[in-house]
């Protein structure tokens, strides 16, 4: 995937600033991709990875401030990038949030916010880019997730909202291919970020998770990020509508 045809390209990356978002930028930047980097955290914050992206890789690399529950802030933050870049190329919908309990005990309000954050917003970031991504014959990569394709006790909110952007990705991509779109997702299992830090304190956790991944181990950062960098690339010209499956073999048992 280094030899990935992507050098030049403008990518908007949703929930950048840390985790897989950032480990998805740091690739697309040793790509000589032109970043534009999203995220709800402080502006500095952001800015601050960016700025290093940019220092190390000779890349061009701006900073947006995002709230993708937001659908007019989506529409802004994509005007501002077709502006400060001349147009956009490809958009990684990374930004996601989770929640952890037995269904029966989930607040209902814990289940709408993690439902409107990872869907929606995914659904409402794929429109705003729509405009800019048919001028250019663009691409998106949705992140999903193995749970969203088996069933995960004590996440129900989130595997349900994974599932769905499998197949809203199935549906745009039918949708936006006479545009010359395409449109795919990475669906990876535990990878250890700040999100999943409580979950991966608990040792039982962990042993049932790991006895699940043929392959082990968890998936690390950079293995999202290569599988992302590849769908995103001329290399994958002829991949639309599917799930990549980044998970040491946990969907195959």
């Amino acid at each position: 995937m280094s030899g990935a045809t992507v050098n030049g390209r403008v990518t908007l990356v949703t929930g950048a600033a840390q985790g897989i978002g950032a480990a998805i930028a740091e690739r697309l930047a040793a790509d000589g991709v032109v970043l534009a980097l999203a995220d709800m955290a402080p502006a500095e914050r952001t800015a601050a990875v960016a700025d290093d992206l940019a220092a190390r890789h000779g890349v061009a690399a701006r900073a947006y401030q995002l709230d993708i529950r937001d659908g007019e802030a989506c529409r802004r933050v994509v005007e501002a990038v077709t502006a400060d870049f001349g147009g956009l190329d490809a958009l990684v919908n990374n930004a996601g949030v989770n929640t952890f309990g037995d269904t029966v005990e989930l607040p209902e309000q814990a289940w709408v916010s993690v439902i409107d954050t990872n869907l929606n917003g995914t659904y409402r970031m794929s429109l705003a880019a729509y405009p800019a991504l048919r001028e250019r014959r663009g691409v998106v990569v949705n992140l999903a997730s193995t749970a969203g394709h088996i069933a995960v006790k004590g996440s129900a909110a989130y595997a349900v909202s994974k599932a769905a952007i499998i197949h809203m990705t199935r549906v745009l991509a039918l949708e936006w291919a006479g545009e010359g779109i395409r449109v795919n997702a990475v669906g990876p299992t535990i990878v250890p970020t700040a999100m999943n830090a409580g979950a991966r304190a608990n040792p039982t956790y962990m042993r049932d998770k790991l006895a699940s991944i043929p392959l082990g181990e968890m998936v690390l950062p950079q293995d999202v990020a290569d599988a992302v960098a590849w769908l995103a690339s001329g290399s994958a010209r002829m991949v639309t509508g599917q799930t990549l499956f980044v998970d040491g073999g946990a969907t195959i048992i």
